[in-house]
């Protein structure tokens, strides 16, 4: 399978999500919103992710990776282990002093560790495998290290753009489950249960 192909299927998957999801409502409270909105947040990553990748800039698409697993991360953990003055924090008004009181959030590793009693162990298991993997070259892409400028300058193997896409690819379909665990609703949860084996040939093998 090509890259352009690759993403087509990757829509594909994206679309089978946000179909499932529709316009189901959500548990009712600030934790469960926020929680939502974060993982809406990471889908909107992973979409960006892939109309980099098809317009030819890899390097910028790879860098919005890391932004895809954190605002997951984030949105299973506001689920799980956010305490009630975390969620108050991130759901008060946008200003500069809520903006400084919300600056103080935990670490990626914390955040996991946080939320490791109630989460699904695959889950809390994934999102460990993924941080312990791609860290390092995330954070290159981040903060503009060699990572970026050899791919760069010296080109985006193709090979890599897809690892890339299917590694976005897990975390969307983490995203997904999450935000169907948020409806409530059997008729999302247990369909998007079986999504990972529907779309096993542009996932991770950790995720089906």
């Amino acid at each position: 399978m090509v890259l352009e192909q690759f993403l087509s299927r990757s829509d594909e998957l994206h679309q089978s999500i946000l179909g499932l999801i529709g316009d189901s409502e959500i548990y009712p409270g600030e934790r469960f919103l926020t929680s939502f909105g974060m993982c809406s947040l990471s889908l909107e990553h992973a979409l960006s992710i892939r109309t980099l990748m098809a317009i030819g800039l890899q390097t910028s698409a790879a860098s919005l990776l890391r932004l895809q697993f954190e605002s997951l991360t984030r949105g299973m953990w506001l689920l799980y282990g956010a305490s009630d003055a975390v969620v108050e924090k991130l759901t008060a008004p946008l200003t500069p002093d809520s903006e400084q009181a919300a600056k103080n959030l935990p670490s990626v590793d914390e955040m996991i560790k946080q939320m490791a009693a109630k989460a699904h162990p695959d889950a809390i298991r994934m999102l460990n495998e993924f941080k312990e993997i791609s860290w390092k070259a995330l954070n290159s892409f981040v903060h503009c290290g060699i990572h970026p400028l050899h791919r760069h300058v010296g080109g985006f193997p193709e090979q890599l753009a897809m690892q890339a896409v299917q590694n976005s690819n897990g975390l969307l379909t983490m995203a997904g489950m999450t935000m169907a665990i948020l409806t409530g609703d059997e008729n999302c949860t247990k369909p998007m249960s079986k999504i990972q084996h529907q779309f096993k040939d542009c996932l991770p093998i950790l995720i089906t």
